[in-house]
């Protein structure tokens, strides 16, 4: 009776010994005898080996099928999502250049309301000044005004002074000077 080892086996296969270990084990497939700390299988345990890796290699094919169609489809999740990442980028680039811009207009308002801010500081100044200049000139009228009103008391006063006078030398004339006079 012949034995095989699981190199032999793996060699007529064409796959790696390491694949008909994992096989074996899963499947608790007994060995025939063990030489030198090496497996070996008679006939029937390496057709069974053989057969159930064939049909796992067949299987395999089918696995590999559905995971491609499984990756197909993946991939045209992969493009939507691809998609939708390329317009949510172009969005974003879009809300930050408009960002940009309401900056740069915020700017150009904040110096309008600067350049404001100065003419209204300026106008309260003149408004202040003018008012100033009101009141002094008022004062200074009413100063005239009060001077000349002194002025005309004084006048009046002097005249009434003098009229008073001319009464008196009037009525110190004699009775004759005042009838002969006029």
């Amino acid at each position: 009776m012949k034995l095989y080892s699981m190199r032999d086996i793996a060699e007529e296969i064409g796959k790696d010994k390491s694949n008909i270990y994992r096989y074996i084990k899963k499947n608790n497939i007994a060995h025939t005898d063990v030489k030198e700390r090496t497996l070996l299988f008679n006939t029937t345990q390496k057709n069974t080996i053989i057969k159930g890796m064939t049909s796992n290699s067949n299987d395999y094919v089918a696995q590999r099928s559905q995971h491609e169609q499984h990756n197909e489809r993946h991939s045209e999740t992969d493009n939507n999502t691809d998609q939708i990442i390329a317009a949510m980028q172009d969005n974003i680039k879009n809300l930050k250049e408009q960002n940009a811009l309401l900056t740069k207009q915020l700017e150009s308002k904040d110096k309008q309301l600067d350049e404001a801010q100065k003419l209204i500081n300026q106008q309260q100044q003149l408004n202040l000044s003018t008012q100033r200049l009101l009141t002094q000139q008022n004062e200074s009228q009413e100063v005239k005004h009060q001077t000349q009103t002194t002025q005309k008391v004084t006048e009046q006063t002097q005249e009434s002074e003098e009229n008073n006078d001319d009464q008196k030398r009037d009525t110190k004339k004699g009775f004759f000077k005042r009838l002969f006079d006029n």
